[in-house]
């Protein structure tokens, strides 16, 4: 990845300099032609006066010393005197007569660009693009006015545009994109290097932990998309720490709760075995194997279906279903079970019509939350059911005046076991696993659940279900 990235880097970087440089390139290359164009324009200018005082010395002395002008030594004199000038490659005087350009025999320019087909107009200057010799070239010509219908005289000036940057300017785009090729490859290792370390101790961390070591952490103090990611890892590295940890939690506590009632079991069958229980204790034995009996058949039945709700190895079956008087049946079951433990059990139903919803998990979800408000509520004590219809859900709420849960309790009341080893003393009977299995169908069926308590004054879990 190290090697990807520095590459990538250099490529990336190479491009931008290289297009960068072309821009450039481009752009001081439109300069110098502009600046190249102007200068051949102003030399024109020069020469163009000097001609057309050359011109009015000529017509001075008369017509005939006119019409000798371009083979008298006048115009080899302006041809010398714009050489001496320089900036161009090519200088040139033609004659225009009776709309026909007459170029000089050694002429390079008229030829190569065409002009003897080009009407050139008095006092007028005009620029013209084409190649001589196969070099690309810019040329000025400058049209002066002789002030007699015979001829027109035009200076033509040249310049090779392929020199307009300049081998100078090619050399140092060169040079400087070497010296930035190797600046960017220094530091792009560097970065590939510093990036590579930080992943690498990600990495490490990441085989750590896949290796159940769940301490791990990655140290990284920056601020940018790796040091996110770091952050984001060792959050995951905590959850999972916490996840395992209940997981290891909930192993021993099934084992205690396994171990309780086999042991009862256990201990009363080689009692039987050894004979030495009288036949009127028996009854009294057969109710506690009995009871130890239901309470490991229950914890196992919960553990079951826990395992597969949390797997989602579960299907709804939905049906129009009146949830009042539904939750009211349900919670009328335990109205014996109540009066047997010297507990209130009020309910209280509002009606709520025909609502779309899975009648046996809602028989489980209150049969849960009806056997954890009778675990512990007091003798005395008092559990109330209540139906609530709200326009666009219904409200299912079970209270108890129990105990209570302690405030740094209630976000772990759902997890599994929690509640029970915490508050074994309290009640020691149960799996413990209700309120999971009552958060998990809940969840299931679209809606919410949630617990509000006060210590000594009783608890009481709010199940809210979409109409």
């Amino acid at each position: 990845m190290r090697r990807k990235f520095f590459w990538s880097l250099m490529a990336a970087a190479t491009l931008a300099l290289a297009v960068g440089g072309i821009l450039a390139a481009a752009g001081t290359n439109r300069q110098a032609r502009t600046a190249a164009v102007n200068e051949l324009s102003r030399q024109a200018e020069v020469i163009g006066r000097q001609a057309e005082q050359a011109v009015d010395n000529a017509r001075g002395r008369g017509t005939e010393a006119l019409r000798n002008l371009l083979s008298e030594g006048t115009v080899r004199d302006l041809l010398v005197t714009a050489s001496k000038i320089g900036g161009h490659d090519y200088v040139e005087i033609a004659a225009v007569r009776q709309g026909e350009l007459v170029a000089p025999r050694d002429s390079d320019l008229v030829p190569a660009l065409g002009l003897d087909g080009v009407e050139f107009r008095p006092a007028t200057t005009r620029e013209f693009e084409g190649e001589v010799d196969g070099q690309p070239v810019v040329v000025v010509a400058r049209t002066i006015d002789t002030g007699t219908p015979v001829f027109t005289l035009v200076v033509l000036l040249g310049r090779e545009s392929s020199v307009f940057a300049g081998l100078a300017l090619v050399r140092a785009f060169l040079i400087g994109l070497g010296a930035a090729v190797i600046v960017v490859a220094a530091l792009a290792g560097l970065l590939a290097k510093r990036l590579g370390d930080r992943l690498a101790r990600v990495d490490a961390a990441a085989g750590r932990v896949a290796g159940g070591d769940f301490t791990a952490r990655v140290e990284d103090d920056g601020d940018d998309e790796v040091s996110h990611l770091a952050d984001s890892f060792n959050d995951m590295a905590e959850r999972l720490a916490a996840a395992s940890d209940r997981e290891r939690d909930f192993l021993l506590n099934v084992g205690h709760d396994l171990r309780t009632p086999l042991t009862s079991i256990s201990g009363y069958a080689e009692t039987l075995a050894d004979g030495t229980i009288g036949a009127g204790d028996l009854p009294k034995v057969a109710a506690v194997l009995q009871r130890q009996s239901r309470r490991l058949s229950r914890l196992v039945e919960d553990l079951m279906l826990l395992s597969r709700l949390e797997a989602r190895e579960f299907t709804l079956v939905t049906e129009p279903v009146d949830l009042g008087a539904h939750v009211g049946g349900v919670a009328e079951e335990f109205r014996t079970r109540a009066s047997d433990a010297s507990v209130d059990l009020r309910i209280d139903i509002e009606p709520t019509g025909p609502v779309e919803s899975d009648p046996v998990r809602i028989s489980q979800v209150v049969t849960n939350l009806v056997e954890n408000a009778l675990r512990y509520a007091p003798e005395g004590g008092r559990v109330g059911v209540h139906v609530e219809a709200a326009p666009a859900e219904t409200v299912i709420a079970v209270s108890d005046n129990g105990p209570g849960i302690d405030p740094e309790d209630l976000p772990r009341v759902f997890e599994r076991l929690y509640v029970a080893q915490r508050y074994r003393a309290v009640r020691p009977e149960g799996s413990g696993l209700g309120l999971s299995i009552v958060h998990e169908l809940v969840t299931a069926m679209g809606g919410a659940v949630a617990v509000s308590s006060e210590p000594g004054s009783g608890t009481t879990v709010t199940v809210r279900l979409p109409r």
